[in-house]
């Protein structure tokens, strides 16, 4: 199921203590970096993040690539800090980034960005190396840096652009 995203009217503003929680999240920071850079416990952390992925409807704990997409595509924190040009991504790459950034599930991206569930992970990996980010997450913040994942970035590809195994596309 996509990550829900709140309309402007609807959407769920977060608490300034969220967004700087949020903040860190979009850097692909983890809960005890994150924990340290803002001089808190992980578990008040931990607990910031579990009420942003509530605000945001993303039920998974697996999903901070998704929470990511959820609060950077809300306006409400501004993505993290990126090269001026993006990799030259295949229309399959751009598709599974997307699909990473709206599904927290592994089966759900499988789905979304037309791959086998056996490879998710792998054309991920390859993903993040080639955007030379630091973690998934931080592979969505730079797609939003990058303008991929606005409105329009990186939606519907042909069936045949699909990523292989080395992460580029299938023709």
């Amino acid at each position: 199921m996509p990550v829900k995203i709140p309309t402007t009217a609807a959407l769920t503003q977060l608490t300034p203590a969220e967004k700087r929680v949020a903040a860190l999240l979009v850097t692909g920071a983890s809960n005890l970096q994150g924990a340290q850079s803002l001089g808190m416990s992980t578990s008040t952390y931990a607990g910031h993040l579990g009420s942003i992925s509530r605000k945001f409807q993303i039920t998974s704990r697996v999903g901070r690539p998704a929470r990511a997409h959820a609060v950077l595509a809300s306006g409400q924190v501004a993505p993290p800090p990126a090269p001026a040009q993006a990799p030259e991504f295949t229309l399959g790459e751009r598709r599974l980034l997307r699909a990473l950034a709206e599904h927290p599930e592994t089966h759900d991206i499988a789905r979304a960005a037309r791959v086998p569930e056996a490879e998710v992970r792998p054309w991920i990996r390859a993903l993040v190396a080639k955007a030379g980010a630091d973690n998934d997450t931080h592979l969505v913040g730079l797609g939003h840096a990058w303008g991929l994942l606005g409105a329009r970035g990186g939606e519907s590809a042909s069936s045949d652009d699909a990523p292989n195994e080395t992460g580029g596309a299938a023709r």
